[in-house]
């Protein structure tokens, strides 16, 4: 029998380890003689709600795999397959709070390693999506809706980077859905590629795309830097660009998405130029392909 850690054992049981927990008193600005006598204001239920912890990453982890990592937030599975946690987002819509654990999973070892990918270099995204609930008037999270495939991307066996250097953007469409787009970064052939990833939350199943609650739309580039790549200049012309991105509401579905660059760009073989209004890159929801397309 498999050994499950306390950690584990607590959250299958009652969930507690996601439950509220009430600020410390060494966190209370010093008080009078006076002010220290009198009884502690009850805690609203306010205060209450927003004192909920996120799930921890191998909870998050347990849950979408059913498989005990012992607190570890990488781990090999059954078919030689790593599972690893990869991030994590709380929102709100339509009068709920989640939060979503992301993860993913590389393909396996041999005949039974098959986890059913199209590119063996990808990973499968995976989610685990909890929902902020009341019990006993207090806080917790309630069990989470799992899916173990929501799309793949990546290279060499291994999910894109998470940029801790930029945030997450979001957009809540007309019809109810989120579009959550997370900053990520690659490194290829000497050049430093700044992207967004992007995942949509359809909770209500208000479109008819080929995925449950969440579901990968692919990832749209923003920066470039060939500065290591360059030498100088003595390789190639040196260039640099940074990008922002912007959604475009186009009803009630999903937005267009608007990425404005300065800095300099290759034109030609051996020369570099500004950039100008004129590289601004538009992308637009392809429904056949259910990607984000030019």
């Amino acid at each position: 029998m498999t050994k499950l850690s306390p950690l584990l054992l607590a959250a299958m049981a009652t969930m507690a380890a996601m439950a509220v927990m009430a600020v410390g008193c060494d966190a209370q600005a010093p008080q009078s003689m006076d002010a220290a006598t009198q009884p502690t204001p009850p805690q609203t239920k306010e205060q209450d709600m927003s004192e909920l912890k996120s799930p921890t990453a191998d909870s998050v982890l347990y849950f979408i795999y059913q498989r005990d990592g012992d607190g570890a937030v990488s781990y090999k599975v059954d078919g030689g397959a790593t599972v690893s946690y990869w991030y994590g987002h709380a929102f709100d819509l339509k009068g709920k709070h989640y939060f979503t654990g992301f993860g993913s999973k590389s393909e396996g070892e041999g005949p039974e390693g098959e986890n059913g990918m199209m590119d063996p270099e990808h990973v499968a995204i995976s989610q685990a999506t909890f929902t902020r609930v009341e019990k006993e008037g207090k806080a917790e999270w309630s069990k989470p809706d799992t899916d173990g495939y929501v799309g793949e991307f990546g290279r060499m066996g291994r999910a894109e980077q998470i940029d801790e250097s930029r945030k997450a953007q979001s957009f809540t469409t007309g019809d109810g859905r989120y579009l959550l787009a997370v900053p990520t970064l690659d490194f290829v052939n000497g050049t430093d590629v700044r992207m967004f990833a992007l995942l949509l939350f359809d909770p209500d199943n208000v479109d008819a795309l080929g995925f449950r609650q969440w579901g990968y739309l692919g990832s749209i580039p923003v920066s470039y830097d060939n500065s290591d790549a360059c030498d100088g200049g003595e390789v190639m012309p040196c260039a640099a660009s940074s990008g922002t991105l912007a959604f475009e509401q186009t009803g009630a579905g999903l937005p267009d998405l608007k990425v404005v660059s300065k800095g300099t760009i290759i034109a030609a073989p051996g020369k570099v130029r500004d950039m100008t209004e004129a590289d601004t890159v538009v992308y637009t929801f392809d429904q056949e392909k259910q990607r984000y397309e030019k």
